[in-house]
């Protein structure tokens, strides 16, 4: 067995990333994930050609291929044209024999196709069939483009993660698409547990909007419930919206220390040779402390400045302060946790090495390790043809396939 689950079938129609984010960790657990990509050699992962490599050049030089490596190991893929009649046959054979459909295409565009849930389930009524998209199926934004940006926008993510100038700012990543991809594994979990358990299959469906506002949840039911007024980010280390200092990142000598010490105070205060600021009148309660926070941050990283960041942490570290150096990127990847643990993992893919990030779960009872790299645009659709008894030149005709959108 190569994970718990091994022989669960999944048929991918998903692009970008909270789809196949999702997909891949299927794929990481063991199933057999099939991508449906489109027969066009341009396609909205950053497929350029029928190579890992761009231009010419043998490493992921775009962003947009970057992230389609990132998302799409452990996965087969087949070209398909969706629009024709010969595509739609081979989807609907694969549908038949498939126990998840994920596709996160924008509401009834599946169903203008003749794909959609009550088609699937008329072929496969133990069919999971799991809809992925910006702001769900109903609702006056259905029709509207579901973006990563735009969620951390509406749902006011963004001014959560404002600058000390009090500009809402993105967080620098697709976090909603992750928190998105996430939800959508989970989901599928749990309704192969429920079909297991009754013999149903059924729809499923997961949002972007829901997803960040799920994720938001401490500080959605503070708010909601206790009307403390919006978060204000008043200085460069202010690291959360409710919580007093110390909280954030502090600048030491040469670099950055990460603090998360609302308990700890006296011993930080201590242990960095200051006087004790939870005893100072300005700072003696929660409260205070958040609204004299800009002061007392300043107080901190005034002391904080004057040494190195090695040498801080040599101090906190061994008195279990909550501390953290902040690291780079380049940092964080030769971290001696993440490299202890095998984090990043480089595999053999079509032109030389690939580095790509490990799956995050671990098993007792499944010691392989599946690391498969990204398929090469449609490299598995002769040997899935052969699977569904379909010869290799079926799917010759010309593609006639446009936006899905």
């Amino acid at each position: 067995m190569t994970g718990p689950l091994d022989g669960v079938v999944v048929l991918d129609f998903t692009e970008r990333v909270q789809g196949p984010y999702a997909t891949q960790m299927l794929g990481d657990l063991g199933a057999d994930v099939i991508k449906v990509e489109r027969r066009s050699a341009v396609t909205p992962d950053g497929r350029a050609d029928e190579r890992y490599a761009i231009d010419g050049q043998p490493k992921p030089t775009s962003l947009y291929r970057a992230t389609f490596l990132a998302n799409n190991r452990n996965k087969r893929s087949i070209a398909l044209d969706l629009k024709s009649e010969e595509g739609r046959e081979v989807a609907q054979a694969l549908m038949a024999r498939a126990d998840v459909v994920y596709e996160n295409f924008r509401p009834g565009a599946m169903e203008r196709l003749g794909l959609g849930y009550d088609d699937c389930a008329l072929i496969n009524p133990k069919i999971i069939y799991v809809s992925a998209s910006g702001y769900g199926t109903e609702g006056p934004y259905v029709t509207k483009p579901g973006q990563d940006v735009l969620i951390q926008a509406l749902s006011g993510m963004g001014t959560m993660n404002q600058a000390a100038d009090g500009r809402a700012t993105p967080v620098g990543m697709s976090i909603t698409d992750v928190l998105g991809g996430l939800n959508g594994a989970a989901a599928v979990l749990a309704a192969i547990v429920h079909r297991d358990r009754t013999g149903e299959g059924q729809r499923v469906e997961v949002d972007l909007l829901g997803s960040a506002l799920a994720a938001m949840s401490e500080h959605i039911v503070h708010f909601a419930n206790n009307h403390p007024g919006e978060p204000v980010r008043e200085t460069p280390m202010h690291g959360h919206g409710y919580i007093p200092p110390p909280y954030g990142f502090y600048a030491t000598e040469d670099g950055y220390i990460a603090l998360s010490s609302g308990r700890q105070i006296s011993e930080i205060c201590a242990l960095i040779g200051m006087s004790d600021l939870s005893l100072d009148p300005r700072f003696d309660t929660f409260d205070k402390r958040n609204e004299n926070r800009a002061e007392m941050e300043r107080l901190l990283e005034e002391r904080l400045r004057t040494a190195s960041t090695d040498h801080w942490l040599s101090i906190l570290e061994p008195a279990d302060i909550f501390v953290a150096r902040v690291n780079s990127l380049e940092e964080a990847l030769a971290d001696p946790q993440v490299v202890h643990t095998g984090r990043l993992r480089t595999v053999t893919g079509p032109d030389g090495p690939l580095t790509l990030v490990a799956s995050p779960m671990r098993f007792s009872r499944f010691t392989e390790d599946r690391v498969d790299p990204p398929p090469v645009h449609g490299q598995d659709t002769a040997d899935i043809l052969a699977e569904l008894g379909l010869p290799a030149d079926f799917l010759s005709s010309p593609t006639s396939e446009g936006a899905l959108r």
